[in-house]
């Protein structure tokens, strides 16, 4: 008995072995078989593009199989790779964006089956943006997406809005992240605003308008926008000078002071220097960086007094400055005369880090100082 269940059992076992490797089998002859067809199509739909935009003829049809390419799964991957291919050759693109947009039907895409249905929204604005279409119907789904439950289709919306040429879509995404009903992530808002395709003036000069109306995190956000832009048109400097002086918000305060480490304006100076002995470390920290955009003596004063202080980043950032600022004869005679032990290590380590100073070096001037003010004391007594 117990032989013919050992047999059963491999003969099982094998009949398992040969239908996984069959399932297996037939599976890559399945995607085989669709990536040619997917193939095909692709060059079917490269040849409509090349017949209405450049040989201009069957025009009519053309479009018609364009326009069918986005009914089912493999149709709309054919005509993504043909036209990204396309695009990325064509010396026509204008005239494709503007077929595109005659061309693409959203409807169509989010009734396909080309992903699940949770993801299709998501997918269909992928699309969009990877197109860079901007027509009235694409920014009117975009904007509708932005109150979307999932983060990832309101992140995929705001791709799509940055891309399309009416500036009212872009504000009124603004005003949407503004309101704070939905959560964007930091860096997301800042990239919308960096890579946004319109006109960047059109765009600075709405958003200064209204800057005084948006929450405190937009704003700074928008700062980030201008520090990676280098915006320094005379208003944007203005406004950026007032939310300085004005703002008791940390996080405005580090944000505009970072504003003006790209953008130099010698009105901040004085500032920056009333920044350094500010109760927050982190304020004191950023100005100790900023500083050394607005030399001086009083700028080295400060900084001299920033090596002493008790947070380790402002005493790291004002060490940092100090040897920009000063020449290598002053930093030493600092090292080896400044009694405070945080001072002398910090800028020791920034010396030695930038190969002005070796630690040997250090001791063998420190010894000689000893010795001068031992022969001083001598002579004095």
């Amino acid at each position: 008995m117990t032989v013919y269940v050992a047999y059963a059992s491999f003969i099982l076992f094998v009949l398992l072995l040969f239908l996984v490797n069959a399932y297996f089998l037939i599976s890559l002859n399945l995607d085989k078989r669709q990536d040619v067809r997917v193939e095909e199509k692709k060059e079917q739909l490269k040849a409509a593009y090349k017949n209405i935009l450049e040989d201009k003829e069957k025009i009519l049809a053309s479009k018609e199989l364009l326009k069918k390419s986005l009914d089912r799964k493999t149709n709309i991957e054919a005509f993504y790779y043909a036209t990204k291919e396309y695009q990325a050759k064509t010396s026509h693109p204008e005239e494709l964006l503007a077929l595109l947009e005659e061309t693409i039907d959203i409807n169509k895409i989010l009734k396909s089956g080309i992903v699940r249905k949770e993801y299709k929204e998501s997918y269909a604005l992928y699309l969009l943006a990877e197109f860079h279409l901007s027509n009235h119907q694409t920014g009117i789904f975009a904007l509708s997406a932005l109150t979307h439950h999932s983060l990832h289709v309101r992140n995929n919306a705001l791709n799509v809005i940055n891309k399309n040429r009416d500036i009212t879509f872009f504000m009124d995404a603004v005003e949407i992240i503004n309101s704070k009903r939905f959560y964007f992530n930091d860096k997301t808002i800042t990239d919308f605003f960096d890579n946004y395709q319109g006109n960047q003036n059109e765009m600075h000069q709405l958003i200064y308008e209204k800057m005084d109306t948006y929450n405190l995190n937009l704003r700074k956000n928008i700062m980030n926008h201008f520090i990676n832009v280098n915006e320094d048109h005379p208003a944007i400097k203005d406004k950026m000078l007032d939310l300085l002086q004005q703002t008791t918000d940390k996080e405005m305060i580090i944000s505009t002071l970072r504003y003006f480490n790209k953008i130099v304006d010698q009105r901040v100076k004085a500032d920056v220097l009333k920044s350094m002995e500010s109760p927050d470390w982190e304020v004191r920290a950023t100005s100790a960086r900023v500083i050394r955009q607005y030399p001086g003596q009083d700028t080295v004063q400060m900084l001299k007094k920033g090596l002493t202080d008790v947070n380790y980043f402002v005493r790291y950032n004002s060490a940092e400055s100090f040897l920009n600022l000063v020449d290598s004869e002053l930093v030493l005679k600092e090292v080896i005369e400044n009694e405070d032990r945080f001072a002398r290590d910090t800028l020791l380590y920034f010396m030695n880090t930038k190969g002005l100073l070796s630690l040997q070096e250090y001791e063998d001037l420190l010894e000689e100082n000893n010795k001068n003010k031992s022969r001083e004391e001598v002579i004095m007594v």
